[in-house]
Formats: C-alpha cells, sequence, structure tokens
C-alpha cells in the first residue's frame, strides 16, 4: 500500500512540475505559428516547439540526422526555443533564445491568462514584437492542406510557362508536398515546406506567404535622391526607385544638377524593382529609342503557341514606360513591350551595375539590355539566369501566393532563362568597393 502511496505522489509530483500549453503566435508580418510550451516548475526553465519532427520529416531521417551531425541542424521542428521563467503574479516571463532554422534570436516574453506578448532581437539590435492567444490543442491552425491546394490549381493555370508545370520537376515537388499538406501545422511549417521542396524547381522563389495588414496602409510621399559616394560618383540601389514618372524625371534633373560623370547602379541580390520603375529608368540612361525586349505572359503562349517575330514587339504589346499605372495586372495582358523613350534629363556619363549570383528577375533583363548595347560596365558575378516577372495572387483574404507571370525574351527574341549574364569584369570581392578603386 505504502509503495502505492509512494508511486502515485510521484507521478502527481511530475505532472505539476511540468506544465503545457499552446499558444497561436503572430509575428510583425501576421505569419502564425503553433507553439507548444512546456514549463518546469521544479527548475524555472521552459521549452517551447513548433509542431515535433516537422523539419526532420520534411528532410528526410538520414539527410537529417547527417545535417545535424554536420552541426546545420540542432532541432527536428521548425522552431524551437528554451530559457528560463520567472514569475511575478499571475504573469509569467520568459528569457532564452528562439531558434529558427538556421538563425537564432534572443527572446523575452511573457504570458498571462490567455494573452501572450514577446520580442525578438536580432544582430543589428532591432526588436520584432510577437503576440499571441492560448488555444486548447495542438491541432492545425488552418486548413493548410486546402491552401495549397488552390495554389497548385492557380499556378498551372497563370505560371509563364505551361511546360514548366508539366515537367517531371513540378510533379515531384507536388508529390513531396501532398505528402506532408495534412500535417502543416501552422504558416511557418507551410512557408518552409514550400521552400525547401521548391528550390529545385524552375519556378523559385516559390512562396505562399500571410498577406501583411501593413501593405495595405497609406504610405508617405518620399523623395528619392541618389546616393553621393565621393565627388562626381551618384549611387542608386535598383530596390529605391521612383514608381511614378515625375519622381523618376526629377531624380535624373538632381542627377543633372549637380553634373556627376559616373553612375553605379546596384542590382545585387532579389532586387524589389517594379515593371514601370525599369522601364522609366530606361528613359535616363540612352539617346536612342532601341528595343530592349518584351515580357510575355502565358495569355500570350496559350493563344498563339509561338515566340513572337522582335520587329512584331511594338504592334503586339503596350510600352511599358507609357503605362500610367505603378501596379500593373500582368494576366490581364500577353505581354509588355519594352522599348525607351529618351527623357530630356538623360544621364551621359560612365554607369556602372553591380551584380551578383542572385541577380534576378527585372534587373538582370537589365543586365541583358546593358550588355547588348553596351551600355554600362557589369561588374560582379554571372547572374542567376531567372529574368522573369513575380506576380502577387491572391488565394485567400489572409494569403497570396508569388508566381512567375512572364518570362523575358530580348530584342533578338532570345530567352535567358537558365543561362545568365557574364559581367565585364568579373569581381568575388565587394563590387561597390572595387568599382570605387577605378
Amino acid at each position: 500500500m505504502n509503495k502505492i502511496f509512494l508511486l502515485l505522489a510521484a507521478i502527481l509530483l511530475t505532472l505539476s512540475s511540468n506544465a503545457q500549453s499552446y499558444w497561436q503566435i503572430q509575428n510583425e508580418s501576421g505569419e502564425e505559428l503553433l507553439l507548444t510550451i512546456q514549463i518546469n516548475t521544479s527548475n524555472h526553465t521552459f521549452v517551447a516547439h513548433t509542431r515535433k519532427d516537422a523539419l526532420k520529416e520534411m528532410a528526410g531521417t538520414f539527410t537529417y540526422m547527417l545535417a545535424k551531425t554536420a552541426g546545420k541542424l540542432k532541432y527536428p521542428e521548425i522552431v524551437h526555443s528554451e530559457g528560463t521563467i520567472t514569475y511575478l503574479a499571475d504573469t509569467t516571463f520568459y528569457n532564452g533564445n528562439f531558434e529558427y532554422l538556421d538563425k537564432s534570436f534572443p527572446l523575452k516574453a511573457k504570458s498571462w491568462k490567455n494573452n501572450f506578448l514577446g520580442q525578438l532581437t536580432d544582430n543589428k539590435n532591432r526588436t520584432h514584437p510577437l503576440t499571441g492567444v492560448s488555444v486548447p490543442s495542438d491541432s492545425p491552425l488552418r486548413d493548410y492542406a486546402s491552401l495549397i491546394n488552390k495554389a497548385f490549381v492557380l499556378t498551372e493555370q497563370t505560371c509563364w510557362d505551361a511546360k514548366l508545370v508539366q515537367s517531371a520537376e513540378w510533379a515531384n515537388f507536388k508529390s513531396k508536398v501532398n505528402e506532408l499538406k495534412s500535417r502543416i501545422a501552422d504558416d511557418y511549417e507551410m512557408g518552409a515546406v514550400i521552400f525547401w521542396y521548391g528550390k529545385k524547381i524552375a519556378l523559385a522563389p516559390y512562396e505562399i506567404r500571410k498577406i501583411n495588414k501593413r501593405d495595405s496602409e497609406p504610405k508617405a510621399k518620399r523623395s528619392y535622391s541618389a546616393r553621393e559616394l565621393k565627388p562626381n560618383v551618384a549611387y542608386i540601389d535598383l530596390s529605391e526607385l521612383p514608381v511614378e514618372k515625375a519622381d523618376m524625371d526629377e531624380l535624373f534633373r538632381e542627377i543633372q544638377r549637380k553634373t556627376y560623370s559616373t553612375l553605379i547602379l546596384d542590382a545585387r541580390g532579389r532586387k524589389n524593382l517594379q515593371l514601370i520603375s525599369a522601364a522609366l529608368l530606361a528613359n535616363h540612361l540612352t539617346p536612342k529609342p532601341a528595343d530592349w525586349g518584351v515580357y510575355l505572359t502565358r495569355k500570350w503562349l496559350d493563344s498563339n503557341g509561338s515566340i513572337p517575330n522582335p520587329s512584331e514587339y511594338s504592334r503586339n504589346f503596350k510600352n511599358a514606360s507609357a503605362l500610367p499605372e505603378n501596379n500593373i495586372n500582368l494576366l490581364a495582358d500577353k505581354g509588355f513591350y519594352l522599348k525607351p523613350d529618351p527623357a530630356p534629363s538623360r544621364f551621359s556619363g560612365k554607369i556602372y551595375l553591380l551584380m551578383d549570383n542572385r541577380t534576378s528577375r527585372l534587373a538582370e533583363s537589365l543586365a541583358i539590355w546593358f550588355k547588348s548595347d553596351k551600355l554600362a560596365t557589369l561588374v560582379g558575378q554571372k547572374t542567376s539566369g531567372f529574368p522573369m516577372l513575380y506576380e502577387n495572387i491572391l488565394l485567400t483574404p489572409q494569403y497570396r501566393i508569388n508566381i512567375p507571370t512572364a518570362q523575358f525574351y530580348d530584342k533578338q527574341g532570345k530567352c535567358w532563362m537558365g543561362i545568365g549574364v557574364e559581367p565585364d569584369l568579373p569581381v568575388q570581392e565587394d563590387q561597390l568597393s572595387y568599382v570605387l578603386k577605378l
């Protein structure tokens, strides 16, 4: 009898010293994760994680163990957090680390009743808020299987080339995702699954993202200017170009007023360069209304079945630089013709384009044009070979999908998919420093 009593007492002690709860946590972008928090009250520590073994399932046991042995992965789940806890009245305070795949952040948080509030600090000492509420179980936060099914259907209908979504790579990608989709528990896990298996398909980066409510908030009017790096040298990041003609004209009038003789355009990385911005920029870089190329959408390919002759570009498509809208609906048109309309405030000095192996999309099509017409000196590494246009298409009121809906063909009718642009000056080191030394 005494042994049974002692056994029951031990079980009760174990249960009381280990409390478990489930939380629906949201980051500043609106993405949600399902976090299980286990608190050990006997030593005042906590361990938190998203769905157990999710990462291990994605990678496969063998690959996961290799990665773990090599120190590339620590935990079998997408997110892992642990640290110490303290109490004040009905509030629990957490102090520890937040591990997300290859990134680690210090975490400070608190929970009380059904609420959670925390913040992560990145390596630049910027803070990122986390908010949440308690949920009754670790059931998936959404019907992710249905969401992924919609994404597949939409992709196969709108991807710029039907052959891509009929390929063995696409079929294998779908098969891998379909194996896991019913078990996906939160936004983080869905994003990781799509990214992990999508790396090998020609649609990459292929992403389903939560809509950030801040994107729809009205933005303050901003001014655009080139950065002076040294006398006579101006620098422009292609991610920071205006989408309005008046703003682009003023930017280059300023460059004229300051009599810069060298212009450095930074196309390194995946620049958030819009079609209208690239077209307006081109108007200020050449005195010749020479053809640049065309972006073709699935609408053209489905109705014509062949690539148009370059001599037909101007007849079949709208000129992107003449479009009044800064938010172009690619799917509504068969394509967009790229032909500069030389502006009065035109730059006539030396142009350098900085690029690397992540330069893609519109920045890469600019590099193709610059190389063809010898408008700039290309410095850096060979580009990625993905001069496509991607469009964020609504899946549901909360989610959107990023799909390549148009492909670039140059003025000779050549498709640069999978080719990449070779630099004039191959540089592995910091390209900007290299150019400034010239």
